[in-house]
């Protein structure tokens, strides 16, 4: 025979919802923005943007200039990714338009991310413990008494 829990069903719930909740919100904190050159392009019609290299800040210019090289720029705010608003970029500049891609992902490999995944895991470990203490306090049935 099995030893009941001390903790009710419905306290178990409530503790896996309060690590649900938090692991949202340590997940927000591993989300980053990457900023990548995608290439020359000629189609205008899908870019969300189309600027001019010389209207960018000094800032995205670097960023542009960067892009090209070779290089992917990545950041925790979306504020500091070069261009306005969200999406896709075209920069006109030296006479070619070029593409860039600017996306959104969450990086499970920071110490917010590790802590979201881990919370998770844990409400999700709570709330099986929960469903298993309310299947042992009501005899394996699953209607009331």
């Amino acid at each position: 025979m099995r030893q009941r829990s001390r903790f009710t069903p419905s306290t178990l719930f409530v503790v896996a919802v309060c690590l649900a909740v938090a692991a949202v919100a340590l997940g927000v904190g591993a989300v980053r923005f990457e900023f990548a050159y995608a290439g020359v392009t000629t189609n205008l019609a899908g870019a969300d943007w189309v600027v001019d290299y010389a209207v960018l800040t000094p800032t995205d210019r670097t960023l542009v200039d960067a892009a090209i090289a070779g290089e992917r720029y990545v950041t925790d705010s979306i504020g500091a990714l070069p261009g306005p608003g969200r999406g896709s970029l075209v920069v006109r500049h030296d006479g070619a338009f070029h593409a860039f891609e600017r996306r959104t992902y969450f990086d499970a490999r920071t110490d917010h991310g590790v802590a979201a995944i881990t919370t998770a895991l844990a409400g999700a470990a709570t709330f099986v413990l929960a469903v298993r203490s309310q299947h042992d306090r009501s005899g394996g049935r699953s209607y009331p008494h």
